[in-house]
């Protein structure tokens, strides 16, 4: 079973080695969103929080100049793996850092920085998160751009008890050797004064000889409100461009799962 993190975006090994297979990370339709401000910055791209390189590799293949920083030497030793058996090209155009996304120091500025998929929701203090958006302002060009993905808050989420039963996020998946992989989710604890949800993604894995593991990956979890992200981004030195509900750019609404925020380097 793994052990509670800390609350910082680092991973669990057996979380790194899956993540590629799951669906849910596997089928997510946010690559194209990120591709066409990619292409208009004009210039290269830092992403912080880049993983097993789910983002990273495919701008690199469309010939992006990107770099990618992430904490976890699992996730990034996974990134490795996939970009030396890459084509020359697209291992020219990307370097890989080990470093935390609320302190780094690159020597370098870039036309648009983008952490996608959560890693900005694993930054539990207003002091975190406020070093991160510094941070990624000092490293911004002037009028380059800051991509913030987060979700839209489910209030059903934030306190309803049903959630801390435990309920499958996927449908089993058969992996290449022969392991089964099904992955399921629980709330484990509300803290709604902190704005937290202590959360466990459960994996079960059988093997092919019929050994069975249960692994857990615990961590606790912050969620946004709009106008907070908005009064946070200006705090930092952000002017706020586009507000979209999800990667097709729809409207901002009660109904949208996501909450991507669009800034611009004053």
């Amino acid at each position: 079973m793994g052990n509670p993190s800390s609350g910082e975006p680092g991973y669990e090994a057996f979380v790194a080695e899956y993540y590629d297979c799951l669906p849910l990370i596997r089928e997510r339709a946010d690559f194209g969103f990120y591709l066409d401000f990619a292409r208009r910055a004009g210039g290269p791209v830092l992403e912080l929080g880049c993983g097993t390189g789910r983002i990273l590799l495919p701008l690199a293949a469309e010939g992006i100049r990107v770099t990618g920083l992430d904490q976890s030497l699992h996730m990034l030793a996974k990134c490795r793996a996939k970009l030396d058996s890459a084509s020359a090209a697209v291992r020219q155009r990307v370097d890989l850092i080990e470093g935390d996304m609320t302190h780094f120091d690159l020597g370098r500025l870039f036309h648009l920085i983008i952490i996608p998929f959560r890693p900005f929701q694993h930054l539990l203090s207003l002091q975190a998160q406020a070093d991160c958006l510094r941070a990624s302002h000092r490293h911004l060009q002037p009028g380059g751009k800051l991509i913030l993905d987060c979700f839209h808050p489910d209030p059903r989420r934030l306190h309803d008890p049903s959630f801390l039963e435990e309920r499958g996020l996927e449908g089993e998946i058969l992996l290449p050797d022969g392991r089964k992989v099904r992955r399921n989710e629980r709330t484990v604890a509300f803290h709604r004064a902190e704005q937290t949800n202590d959360v466990e993604l459960i994996y079960y894995v059988t093997h092919p000889d019929g050994r069975a593991e249960r692994l857990v990956h615990a961590f606790r979890f912050r969620y946004f409100f709009r106008f907070e992200v908005e009064h946070l981004l200006a705090r930092c030195g952000f002017r706020l461009l586009e507000l979209f509900g999800n990667y097709d750019r729809s409207p901002f609404r009660d109904d949208s799962p996501e909450m991507l925020f669009v800034a611009e380097k004053c």
